[in-house]
Order: C-alpha cells, then sequence, then structure tokens
C-alpha cells in the first residue's frame, strides 16, 4: 500500500502537477495551505518530489493522493468536473432537470442543449459510482474556481455537478481505500490526456457576461391589499439592496452584513416577504453588482441573517 500510493503520487508530480496527502475515511486533505490565495510559495511544497516522496514514506504512507485543481507547474494545471450520484433517501431532481438520475445525465443535458457531444477526456470512476472528467484550465481569462452543485452563479451549473478549481482537489486515480472498497480507476484510454475545455462547458463554467456588471436585484412588491408590514418589510428589502449595491470599495462587506442582520431582525414581522431564500438572492445580486466575490458575500450574508434572527429573539428593536 504504501509503494503504490507514493508511487502514484510521484507520478502526478512528474506530470506537473501539485499532490495533497488526504484522509482515507473522510477524504479531507491532511496539509494545510493550498487555498485559492495562497501564493506560488506556499504551494511549491505540493509540487516538490523530495516532500512528496517524504509524505508517503512517513507519517502519510497510507493517505489517497488528492490532486490539486486550479494551478499547476505549468500555471495552468486541471479543472474537475465530477459527476456525483444521488444519496440514498434523496428526492428525484424536478423540473429541467426531471429524469435526470445523476451528475451524468445532467451534463448529458446540458451537452444536448449546448447542440454538443459528450466530451471526450481523461476521465475515472469513483468508488461511489460518480465520475470526474478532467479539463485543462483556460489558457485565457481568469482560471476556473470551485462550485457545488446548482447554484445562481457560475461555475455552477447544476445538480449532482461539482466543479473543482482553484483551491480545491480531487482523489487521483489510483487511490484505494479499503474501508470503500474500490479504487478510484482511470476508465479512459491510455493516450488519453486531460483536454480543452470544450467552449460549450466553458461558457457555462464562466460565461462570457461575467465581466459585465451584475443586474440589478429585482423590486419586490408587495400587493396594495398586503398588510402593512408586508409592505413596510418590501421597502426595506428593496432599500437595502440598493444601499448594498452602490456601497463604494471599503464599505460593502459592513453594507451587507448590516443589511442582511436587519432584515433578519424584521423577518419575523413578514415571513412571507422576508423569507431566507428571498432575502439571500436579492443580496447576493446586489453584493456581487457592487464587486464582492460570491463566496465572501454569502458568508456575509449568512452571519448577518443569523444575527439578526437571534437579536430579534433576544429583543432588538
Amino acid at each position: 500500500m504504501t509503494s503504490h500510493q507514493r508511487s502514484v503520487a510521484l507520478t502526478w508530480v512528474a506530470r506537473g502537477l501539485p499532490v495533497v496527502p488526504c484522509s482515507r475515511t473522510d477524504k479531507g486533505a491532511l496539509v494545510p495551505g493550498f487555498g485559492r490565495d495562497a501564493p506560488p510559495e506556499q504551494l511549491a511544497p505540493f509540487s516538490d518530489p523530495e516532500q512528496v516522496r517524504a509524505w508517503w514514506s512517513g507519517r502519510f504512507k497510507r493517505a489517497h493522493v488528492g490532486l490539486l485543481t486550479g494551478r499547476g507547474a505549468d500555471g495552468r494545471g486541471l479543472v474537475v468536473v465530477d459527476l456525483d450520484m444521488p444519496k440514498d433517501g434523496t428526492r428525484p431532481l424536478e423540473g429541467r432537470w426531471s429524469g435526470c438520475h445523476g451528475g451524468t445525465d445532467v451534463l448529458e443535458l446540458l451537452a444536448r442543449e449546448a447542440g454538443a457531444a459528450w466530451p471526450e477526456t481523461y476521465c475515472t470512476l469513483t468508488p461511489s459510482g460518480g465520475m470526474h472528467l478532467y479539463f485543462q484550465q483556460p489558457a485565457e481569462g481568469p482560471l476556473i474556481g470551485c462550485a457545488t452543485g446548482e447554484g445562481p452563479t457560475a461555475p455552477h451549473i447544476g445538480p449532482l455537478v461539482d466543479v473543482r478549481g482553484v483551491g480545491g482537489y480531487v482523489i487521483a486515480a489510483g487511490s484505494y481505500s479499503p474501508a470503500q472498497g474500490r479504487r478510484y480507476e482511470r476508465v479512459s484510454a491510455p493516450d488519453v490526456l486531460p483536454q480543452e475545455l470544450p467552449e460549450w462547458l466553458l461558457k457555462l463554467l464562466r460565461p462570457a457576461a461575467a465581466a459585465a456588471p451584475a443586474p440589478r436585484p429585482a423590486p419586490v412588491r408587495a400587493l396594495p391589499t398586503a398588510s402593512r408590514p408586508d409592505r413596510y418589510a418590501a421597502a426595506a428589502l428593496n432599500g437595502a439592496t440598493e444601499d448594498v449595491a452602490s456601497a463604494a470599495e471599503g464599505e460593502r462587506n459592513r453594507r451587507l452584513f448590516a443589511a442582511a442582520r436587519r432584515l433578519g431582525e424584521l423577518h419575523t414581522t413578514a415571513p412571507a416577504v422576508l423569507d431566507e431564500t428571498t432575502v439571500r438572492e436579492q443580496l447576493l445580486v446586489a453584493a456581487l453588482r457592487s464587486g464582492q466575490s460570491e463566496r465572501e458575500a454569502l458568508r456575509t450574508i449568512r452571519s448577518g441573517w443569523e444575527r439578526g434572527l437571534a437579536g430579534h429573539g433576544a429583543g432588538a428593536a
């Protein structure tokens, strides 16, 4: 097991791709320091053959081989599209995704909608029955980041489809854990390497319109017959989104947190207007328009909302 895992790790490093030891039980990374904003000097150990050899010869000798996505030795690296299988007890997908039983079905549907064929590239099967499709990061423009499942903005592309790019990792082909009973197995032909992202998939992962200003949140309107609290809540939400969207650099995060907190405090007065999903979606669009990143904005909204709910319960005005 030790020599096998070490061989897998060193093989990937020789291909110019960094690796990280990962738990054989929960797949969690066992060495930190490869996050989205990590500088090159911090990432260097993950591509150093001597460091990698030491990891899989000593403390992490039986660890899974995690393959870092995003940036490789050539400056490009990988983006991996992870097609999951639904967990037991999961409700069937509905609406646009009705009839899709797993991530492969979702990607097939997206390909058909684009009038394209299934992408041929380096591919592995996972112990759970899922599939990893490996692609090269785009040669031009921003690199692709990470996303989990369906979401409002790229690189989210659909349910049961995860994307692993800058700051992420996947378990490499050749890794094996007795606890799972199967290895991560390469199923593409031996001469097939990670390919360029097909244009239709790149557009989904990084829309051409991403550089344009985000649209303004659609105003929330209360019917004339609505109660006074509902009308007040709608006005408060619209005012909050305008305030967040117009925030200057240095004020954006503070205004977003304050808006989410205030709306959380008002939630119980008009729950039909200020439900969590509506507030999150409206504030996120406003935050993106002001120039904030999706990840940071969602974190701030959640924190402010929860603070507002707690504050209301404690007697906040």
